[in-house]
């Protein structure tokens, strides 16, 4: 009763001793495009989902991390967890733990590709640029979904509730914004998204290719 058993495994053996080390580097290489797919889409959520945390939980405050000159005049107003800027517009949750976050989701599922040197340089080249355009798309989302939460769903206290993106906001303030009329598009938007565009296109492009 064991014949069936045994003889799948003799096929199964014999299929892959036909399979040189070039062609199941391909098969590896076709079946990565899903993972850093999903790595891209994961990316995205998480970003989505910090920028929610931050505008209702993060006390900048939202009110006063998107226009410095908004006063609390409340007395009893809880500053107890409110933050303040270490570089710039940058406060410490940017660089830890966002970014780094973004930056493991971007490169974690890419760190075996970029370091198989058999795959050849040009593949871990590409393994890299698909990494930084994860992050990339990560940073922008992020960005924009903050927004985006205060315009859909704003706080009751927020003085600009119900806004997108504006002219007097920090993002739209280090390299300007193309005012589109209730809000503003902010330029680093724009440069971001063209070379995160181009990031994924030479990550991608012939992907399955060897050489």
């Amino acid at each position: 009763m064991q014949w069936p058993h045994t003889i799948v495994e003799m096929v199964t053996d014999e299929d892959h001793s036909r399979i040189s080390k070039r062609e199941h580097i391909a098969q590896h290489l076709g079946a990565r495009k899903i993972e850093f797919i999903s790595t891209a889409i994961i990316g995205v959520i998480f970003a989505a989902s910090f920028a929610h945390l931050e505008y209702y939980y993060i006390k900048d405050p939202a009110l006063q991390i998107s226009n410095g000159k908004v006063a609390i005049t409340d007395s009893n107003f809880d500053r107890s967890r409110e933050t303040k800027p270490i570089i710039g517009n940058m406060y410490q949750y940017h660089l830890f733990p966002m970014l780094f976050i973004f930056v493991l989701i971007s490169f974690v599922a890419l760190w075996d590709d970029m370091s198989f040197k058999l795959l050849g340089g040009h593949k871990r080249i590409k393994a890299a640029f698909i990494g930084a355009a994860n992050l990339i798309t990560a940073i922008v989302v992020e960005d924009f979904a903050w927004f985006a939460t205060r315009g859909i769903m704003p706080l009751e206290s927020d003085p600009k509730g119900g806004l997108l993106m504006q002219a007097s906001d920090w993002t739209s303030m280090h390299l300007g914004a193309i005012d589109v009329g209730s809000f503003v598009i902010p330029v680093w938007y724009i440069i971001a998204i063209v070379i995160g565009t181009l990031a994924y296109y030479g990550g991608f492009r012939k992907h399955d290719r060897l050489r």
